[in-house]
């Protein structure tokens, strides 16, 4: 019985694959889940992922605290004091908050005057923070942080903000009245 060449690797290269293949897509595999976290432990990591967006301290992370940080960055970048940022000014931005890599100056300079005031820059979306809010209700709960730590572990990004929501609409991202 004669083989061609082609056929015995198309063959394996097929057995190969069948092996590697998973029943469920993105499932990763070989990697055994990790013993249950001591519950203290876990409220633990849940308080310092919170502490990270809790710029007024009040125990909570919300829409509010990003407002501060925001506000605190624009304090930062306002090298002349003028209360505007211009371009070369801005540009620092993407240095202090990754969410700017997905906003150049003029899609902020919202009302293209050619500077960006401290309510242009508090308005663009935190990417990280609205990835960990999942309900969009502008306050992370500790179970939108167990999830954020897990995605981040599992190496997922955020999408970019300025990207439309799954349902095909942009979502209100402003602190609702509570």
């Amino acid at each position: 019985m004669h083989f061609k060449p082609s056929a015995i690797l198309l063959l394996s290269t097929t057995i190969i694959l069948s092996a590697c293949a998973s029943k469920h897509p993105g499932e990763r595999r070989g990697a055994p889940e990790g013993p249950e976290m001591d519950p203290g432990r876990m409220e633990q990591m849940v308080s310092r992922y919170i502490e990270r967006w809790d710029y007024n301290n009040d125990g909570a992370a919300t829409c509010d605290d990003i407002n501060v940080s925001r506000s605190r960055l624009f304090r930062l970048l306002d090298e002349d004091k003028d209360g505007l940022l211009a371009s070369g000014e801005y540009r620092h931005a993407k240095f202090e908050d990754k969410s700017f890599l997905f906003f150049d100056f003029i899609r902020v300079d919202a009302n293209g005057d050619s500077r960006v005031s401290v309510e242009e820059l508090v308005a663009v979306p935190n990417s990280q923070f609205l990835a960990a809010d999942k309900d969009h209700d502008c306050r992370i709960s500790p179970q939108e942080a167990v999830g954020a730590m897990h995605d981040m572990q599992m190496g997922k990004r955020p999408a970019d903000p300025g990207k439309a929501s799954k349902r095909g609409e942009r979502v209100d991202r402003r602190p609702r009245d509570q």
